[in-house]
């Protein structure tokens, strides 16, 4: 089989995008030669400054985030069309220097490159992954050849037919089920407490004085492995309180490339319902408590947390005291919504995008019904 000159590209406003994508590159490397573009970091300093500006947006002006997200402006076609035109010219030069004959994107902005070089070279696949539950128009353009859909609760928002359910792709630290207690082990974790992962996401959304106030409660029934994030200040102040307490025990991580290992050494986590975080979750049947999710593309993907019983929802600190205090009373709630976890695994198989990369054409649904399981609507081409 020829190996496939694949470009996997992405556009870092928000880290589940280009961490998708990453592992996306994992999924493929090996059978195939992939260059993985970052239109933010391999951009120019005014598109770095923008992705930094959505952040503080997201941090510290939410509404105005879910003011953006359901404008309907951000639903028409003008609005796609005017990102056609602000393409970097020296990235797409990039592009065109590596000759893809596959394109895999996994963010609306991102497709627009593959779009461009799709109407240059005809012939290539442009496929689209999108990474959250919840499907915004801003994803759909006529050009893509293939969707790579979350979920079959996904289609409630998607109206094409040129899609396949496979799951948000994850990191390879994902693909293999670790022990519980041979993770402890190496991670020095020894305790008969519950352990509680709290990811405080990439850039430190979640509010620090909620953070201290809940370990601070819970201190004395849980055991807390805390991820900060990139926020070096806010790692510095968060372990200067900690180490005052008497009876905490804890251990403290900034930005975490092998999250999976935290992730498998939990019994539960407190974290965001970004996209990925929820397929990682799914992945590996591990129940959360969703707290304080970003309005938009987040709080859509608790709706579907929510209809599926994948987690507990918590808008309030208030309600997340309660929901922690019924886990911690009542550990079968926990065993409860890892068996609906188990359950929504089943429709995740990412690997079948390097089946069709290698095939380099549509799935026809019909001749392969067997590859493609019911939960696909690919229309025969």
């Amino acid at each position: 089989m020829l190996q496939k000159r694949v470009l996997v590209i992405s556009s870092n406003y928000g880290m589940g995008h280009l961490i998708a994508a990453k592992s996306i590159k994992q999924l493929l490397e090996d059978e195939n030669q992939v260059l993985l573009l970052d239109t933010v970091e391999d951009g120019t300093s005014a598109e770095k400054t923008l992705a930094k500006l959505h952040i503080l947006v997201w941090r510290y002006i939410p509404a105005l985030w879910r003011a953006i997200y359901h404008n309907s402006l951000s639903r028409r076609k003008m609005l796609k069309t005017f990102f056609k035109y602000t393409i970097n010219k020296k990235l797409y030069e990039n592009i065109r220097s590596f000759e893809p004959d596959v394109i895999i994107s996994t963010n609306p902005y991102a497709t627009t490159y593959g779009i461009k070089y799709k109407k240059e070279q005809p012939n290539t696949k442009l496929f689209v992954c999108i990474t959250d539950f919840w499907v915004h128009p801003f994803w759909l353009y006529d050009e893509v050849d293939l969707y790579f859909l979350p979920s079959d609760y996904s289609l409630k928002f998607f109206d094409s037919t040129n899609y396949i359910v496979t799951g948000i792709p994850l990191r390879k630290g994902f693909w293999k089920e670790i022990d519980k207690e041979r993770i402890r082990r190496k991670l020095d974790i020894r305790t008969d407490k519950l352990v509680v992962l709290m990811n405080l996401g990439a850039n430190s959304i979640l509010p620090m004085g909620d953070t201290i106030a809940y370990i601070n409660k819970f201190r004395e029934s849980l055991y807390f492995l805390i991820v900060v994030g990139k926020d070096k200040r806010r790692y510095n102040v968060l372990f200067d309180r900690l180490k005052r307490y008497k009876n905490l025990d804890f251990k403290l991580f900034s930005f975490v490339e092998d999250i999976h290992n935290l992730v498998f050494a939990c019994d539960f986590c407190i974290t965001k319902a970004g996209g990925v975080t929820v397929s990682e979750l799914i992945y590996t049947k591990t129940p959360a408590i969703y707290y304080r999710s970003l309005p938009g593309q987040e709080e859509g993907n608790q709706e579907y947390i929510k209809e599926s019983g994948l987690g507990l929802i918590a808008k309030k600190f208030e309600q997340l005291t309660s929901l922690t205090k019924l886990v911690i009373e009542n550990p079968y709630i926990l065993e409860f919504i890892s068996n609906n976890l188990r359950n929504q695994r089943k429709g995740m198989d990412f690997f079948k995008i390097k089946d069709i990369v290698a095939e380099e054409r549509l799935p026809d649904y019909e001749s392969d019904f067997d590859l493609w399981y019911p939960g696909s609507g690919v229309l025969p081409v």
